[in-house]
């Protein structure tokens, strides 16, 4: 049977380049050396040489082998490990560590510079694997790839954002032959994919998969909706079997859908391949939809194999009205998200990814755009189990051939997840809309049609005001995406295309960019924060503005977003941008910025308070009222009156707001908001929330605070390996402090800290895994669990 070994633990990482770079050309086969091969104190020898080629080598450098080598293969003999090198464990992001720097050039993408790394890892394979095929696969590696195993050169990767492997069957030791020496470079250095934070080195997992010989192609199994009633499901099967061996073999593979099996004889060639197709029925389907995330599973077993994989039972369609899921119009609550988080830039693992779409699930959410790149396979497990509608996206729509076996790869191994209901071929291309950006589009779009039978292809575009379009180049989409269509620097755009085109189906891509830094209520240009209650600072203008300003608070309020798809449910719902903050983007500001503020939630998974506003139109089964700002005076703004703004977000018909214990009024919400002025009084401000029968169901209380006293934790998120733990400043009464900064110190017993953030967008401070300071009163550790009960100390 099929197996993986699990290479992430104990890598030698190299900040750098090397002083002697290692070739890409050989004059003879595995004789690189230096680090691409074993070292004299491995005490290994570099190259497997036999007794003839022991001779020559002595001839022809009076004796010396090694000079035999150098001589004629220019093999490096003199490189070795010194202590540049560090252990880590994968997945490493290797920006992470580095000192932000104030350099314009690199704001955009975090204020970080580029470079070259090395990593370099020795490991064992069995004997008993040798006569299987050895695949060696990479997740996902930013940037530039160049690869060597044991003194050759395996090959390159261009995109930091596709899985990659290299078959190294025949380059493999085993056993008492010696450990593997396997080498990799990483280059971020000759250009970036994206205009964000993008991090560097190899930042998701590595594995070596031992295959037999033969086999089915776990790429090649492909189940699929053809046809769905109440009553009964027509599903679409694909699979293939290679034979890698020289004789013809007839195999009998066990073939179980949904619960349905049968017994299926494929008679494969000497090195050949054959595929088989069929349908299946399964009766009485239970759907997956976001509410009800059903999955199948569909396993395929041979005498020497096996391949199992989740399934979902589902239909898309899309038309003028907007999106209909499983035959029932759907509306789509959607957010955007860059792959980033605090501590550890894009190095995630599962359990943060689990958090990252629970935290927005909770607020209601049904949908996610992976924003501006392909889904990783663990973001695309948790929105198969939790229920998130997936928008999966191609980096860049060039019509090179590179770019192309990217996206037939990524395709292939994505269309079963259950989440996926669109594929977007790129984002605000500049070639879009015009004859030639049409002909690089309809290549991409043959690619998918040809490998996805279920999902749908749209665009991800920014308009112009007078909603110019090009009907050939609509003609490669299934849906025309629109990104910003509500903002009023897109002008009329969109309803002017809808005028021109009524029969088009549209959506929208994008929506929202509005500014907020958490736990601010008042604008601060030198500290790069922005206040909750709507910035004065633009996207498009320097300086701070006037209300009215174009682009003042961002692209969009979430009031203006939410109105507009309420007028236009033809856009099928929104995508707003983004779920999290991240890093790089810092506008509306420039250095010290080094992220952005545009996230629902801060860089750490911390609400912002307009979460609650979107929770409240989103979620209706739990009731609840949320308060802001907090009650702190020096971070408010009071005006000559002496008052300030109050605002509750509610899923409830009515709030009564009081002020140490005297009612401010009761008022009937409109927009899920109700709000005040209030003249400042320091003490208990509390928001009731009512039913509309009167009855009292939620409350939320903001309580002026006094000196921090203490730091308290608690679990933002208990993973299966990692725990998000969230630390929270205290007074005496335990009133959370809002306004603390200081700085903290955090260990732990039984456990490693391997992140540290706080949210702050502006926080140049340098890497620390031990000290953090506090923003706003908050700050995240992310541990990795040795034991499941650790303790963790903060002061």
């Amino acid at each position: 049977m099929r197996t993986e070994l699990n290479l992430n633990a104990d890598w030698l990482f190299h900040l750098g380049e090397l002083p002697q770079k290692p070739r890409e050309i050989a004059k003879k086969a595995y004789a690189f050396g230096g680090l691409t091969a074993s070292l004299p104190e491995e005490k290994q020898g570099r190259l497997k040489v036999s007794p003839g080629g022991s001779n020559f080598l002595k001839l022809i450098a009076q004796g010396n082998e090694e000079i035999g080598l150098r001589n004629l293969c220019d093999t490096d003999l003199c490189s070795e490990l010194d202590d540049s090198w560090e252990r880590v464990s994968l997945p490493h992001d290797w920006k992470v560590k580095l000192p932000y720097e104030n350099d314009p050039r690199n704001l955009m993408s975090g204020s970080k510079p580029d470079g070259v790394a090395y990593y370099r890892k020795r490991f064992a394979v069995s004997r008993n694997y040798e006569g299987k095929k050895l695949i060696l696969h990479f997740d996902g590696v930013m940037r530039m790839v160049d690869v060597w195993l044991n003194g050759a050169y395996l090959g390159h990767n261009n995109s930091g954002y596709v899985e990659f492997e290299f078959d190294i069957s025949g380059l493999t030791y085993f056993d008492d032959e010696g450990q593997n020496t396997l080498l990799v470079k990483c280059d971020t250095s000759r250009g970036s994919e994206g205009w964000w934070y993008e991090g560097a080195g190899i930042y998701k997992n590595v594995f070596l998969k031992i295959l037999p010989q033969v086999r089915i192609n776990e790429d090649d199994l492909y189940v699929y909706t053809k046809e769905l009633t109440e009553k009964a499901a027509v599903l679409g099967l694909e699979f293939s079997l290679t034979n890698d061996t020289a004789e013809a073999r007839e195999v009998c593979v066990d073939c179980s859908i949904a619960g349905q099996n049968e017994n299926i004889s494929l008679k494969l060639p000497a090195y050949g391949t054959a595929s088989y197709k069929t349908e299946v029925e399964v009766g009485d389907p239970k759907v997956w939809t976001p509410e009800t995330p059903n999955l199948y599973t569909a396993s395929l077993e041979t005498e020497n194999d096996k391949v199992e994989k989740s399934f979902g039972i589902r239909t898309f369609k899309y038309d003028k009205t907007g999106f209909y899921l499983n035959g029932q119009a759907y509306e789509l609550h959607g957010v955007c998200e860059h792959q980033d988080f605090a501590g550890v830039g894009v190095a995630l693992n599962q359990d943060i990814l689990d958090f990252k779409v629970k935290t927005m699930k909770a607020m209601g959410i049904n949908a996610w755009r992976s924003a501006h790149h392909f889904a990783s396979k663990e973001l695309l497990a948790a929105c198969d189990r939790m229920g998130i509608l997936v928008i999966n996206e191609n980096r860049l729509p060039e019509a090179t051939p590179w770019r192309l076996s990217d996206l037939e790869k990524m395709v292939k191994k994505s269309r079963m997840n259950a989440s996926i209901a669109f594929w977007s071929l790129g984002n605000e291309e500049l070639v879009g809309n015009t004859k030639f950006g049409s002909r690089s589009i309809a290549q991409l779009a043959k690619v998918v049609r040809k490998l996805d039978k279920e999902h749908l292809i749209i665009s991800a575009e920014l308009l112009s005001p007078d909603g110019f379009v090009d009907d050939e180049y609509l003609k490669n989409f299934d849906i025309l995406g629109i990104n910003y269509p509500e903002a009023g620097v897109m002008g009329s755009g969109a309803e002017l295309i809808k005028q021109s085109h009524p029969d088009l189906p549209m959506m929208s891509t994008e929506n929202a960019s509005y500014f907020s830094t958490r736990g601010v209520y008042k604008d601060n240009g030198d500290l790069c924060q922005c206040n909750n209650f709507g910035s004065m600072y633009s996207m498009v203008l320097p300086g701070k503005r006037k209300p009215g300003d174009p682009g003042v608070g961002g692209t969009a309020r979430p009031e203006e977003v939410l109105a507009y798809l309420d007028s236009h449910k033809y856009m099928g719902g929104v995508f707003l941008w983004t779920a999290f903050d991240y890093f790089g983007e810092p506008s509306p500001f420039g250095w010290p910025g080094i992220g952005s503020q545009f996230g629902i939630v801060d860089v750490c998974g911390f609400p912002k308070d307009y979460y609650y506003y979107y929770k409240a139109h989103w979620v209706k089964e739990q009731a609840f009222v949320h308060l802001m700002p907090h009650w702190n005076g020096e971070g408010l703004e009071i005006d000559e009156d002496g008052k300030t703004k109050v605002m509750t977000f509610t899923n409830q018909a009515s709030v009564e707001l009081f002020l140490n214990g005297k009612s401010l009024g009761r008022k009937a919400v409109q927009d899920c908001c109700a709000e005040w002025k209030v003249e400042y009084q320091a003490g208990k401000l509390e928001a009731k929330a009512y039913d509309s029968a009167g009855n009292e169901t939620a409350v939320d209380i903001k309580q002026t605070a006094g000196e921090t006293a203490r730091l308290a934790t608690s679990f933002l998120y208990k993973g299966k390996d990692y725990d998000l733990v969230a630390i929270q400043a205290l007074d005496a009464n335990g009133v959370e402090v809002p306004l603390e900064n200081k700085e903290i110190s955090i260990a732990v017993e039984d456990g490693q800290v391997i992140g540290l953030g706080n949210g702050n967008p502006a926080d140049t401070s340098d890497f620390s895994l031990d000290t953090i300071k506090l923003f706003n009163g908050k700050a995240l550790a992310i541990v990795k669990k040795e034991k499941e009960k650790y303790k963790l100390n903060v002061k």
